[in-house]
């Protein structure tokens, strides 16, 4: 493993976009969501561990709103409170798909409404209660009608930000639907939308960090990091707490930078020694802050437990992840790519228990892709690809049930309201009461 440990570097803040930005091929899109696997398998996590003794969770807590697209600024989620027991299923078919293996677009709720967006680049505003359609806007112009759109969304207050795949950056009026201002900024966004003391912050395709003015979407400030030669959708992530915002690029570093001081307080990097240096796809989990503790694993690669101010490992595991990671006060739970739950001493990275989700799968001719993990009223849910949804006892690890709720999933669900809400690749709403 080779890492990269910089101290307090000067920060270098540009004022306009470098030509060395490369703009949109369009023509990328029509193959955007293909599935490119260049890596041997090195890190293939396969062990059943058995509980010996039930965990200490959290207090569960109820929430109303899911804003940002994992969850919070420094993707931590909750212990939420989730009674739903899959008997009542709502499914409504919204939006319209271009390519049925592209994974596009943020899901939100806002007390009773629902926010998302479909691949040809339509934005919505959903009625839970009323299940209807309040408002639809688009802002493409009908040569873009045939490109798959990846949008970001991000809501706060009574504005819905969203950042695309195209270069498009704009905000929208909650209440009417009407658009406020638009920006086209040439290069696709790579990362989810992030917010922190009135500022947004996104990353582009060519790893550059970007921090915009809410009010016009004009650029404040950029920093460019290095960058692949392929540039998978999704590729960036972005966590920000207490004035530090850590993301990570598609060549494998995590920078992170002290916002109050303007300078990079540290970067590493987590891509094996063992994987192919050329024609790389790699992609990394959320990057879980957690108070002093930063957690954040790959596709090939390690779980690593960062020291936020210093940058210094605590504590790594032999896994390969890229999903979000879920922390309690002594816990962290992780979903691995061949689909074992697998939940961590949270202080020594010692393995208290697994679980693997295939054995329950009906469906034995494919091999499936799982998404989550939510932390819901002492059970653990994760989803995978044939449209399973299953519930996992935190506490031991064991197995509680699974339901076929859909053909085709493709993302984690998401909780607000002690309702489950997914949208699958083909923008279909389903809401599990």
């Amino acid at each position: 493993m080779r890492y990269f440990f910089i101290f307090l570097l000067p920060l270098f803040i540009y004022s306009c976009s470098s030509d060395k930005d490369k703009k949109v091929d369009l023509e990328v899109f029509k193959r955007q969501g293909e599935k490119i696997n260049v890596f041997e398998a090195n890190n293939i996590f396969d062990k059943e561990i058995s509980s010996k003794s039930p965990l200490q969770l959290n207090p569960v807590q109820l929430n109303k709103d899911w804003v940002y697209e994992h969850f919070s600024s420094n993707n931590f989620y909750e212990h939420f409170v989730y009674e739903g027991k899959f008997q009542d299923i709502f499914k409504k078919s919204i939006g319209d798909y271009i390519n049925k293996n592209n994974d596009s677009g943020s899901l939100l709720v806002s007390g009773e409404f629902v926010f998302f967006s479909d691949e040809k680049g339509r934005v919505y505003k959903f009625d839970i209660k009323k299940e209807k359609i309040i408002w639809e806007l688009k802002i493409y112009e009908s040569s873009l009608n045939n490109y798959p759109k990846n949008i970001a969304l991000f809501l706060n207050s009574n504005i819905l930000y969203a950042a695309d795949n195209l270069g498009f950056l704009y905000s929208v009026d909650t209440e009417t639907g009407k658009l406020i201002w638009q920006q086209n900024y040439g290069i696709p966004f790579s990362s989810h939308l992030n917010f922190h003391k009135g500022i947004l912050y996104v990353v582009n395709q060519n790893s550059r960090l970007y921090a915009f003015n809410p009010t016009d979407g004009e650029k404040i400030w950029s920093f460019e990091s290095l960058s692949g030669l392929i540039k998978p959708s999704r590729s960036s992530n972005i966590s920000i707490f207490d004035d530090k915002l850590l993301f990570t690029n598609d060549v494998g570093d995590i920078t992170a930078i002290d916002l109050n001081q303007q300078v990079i307080a540290w970067t590493r990097n987590i891509l094996s020694q063992n994987t192919i240096s050329n024609n790389l796809i790699f992609k990394t989990s959320n990057i879980l802050i957690d108070k002093k503790d930063v957690f954040v694993s790959s596709n090939n690669g390690d779980l690593f437990n960062f020291n936020i101010d210093t940058g210094e490992i605590k504590w790594s595991q032999n896994i390969s992840s890229i999903q979000n990671h879920i922390s309690t006060d002594k816990y962290i739970f992780v979903l691995t790519e061949n689909g074992f739950i697998v939940v961590f001493n949270k202080i020594n990275g010692t393995i208290l228990w697994s679980l693997n989700l295939a054995k329950f799968s009906k469906d034995s001719k494919t091999v499936p892709s799982y998404y989550g993990l939510l932390l819901a009223s002492n059970s653990l849910y994760a989803t995978s690809s044939n449209g399973d949804i299953y519930k996992i006892s935190a506490n031991d690890g064991k197995y509680i049930a699974h339901k076929k709720i859909n053909n085709d999933l493709s993302r984690a669900p998401i909780i607000a309201d002690n309702k489950i809400f997914i949208l699958n690749r083909s923008s279909e709403l389903i809401i599990l009461n």
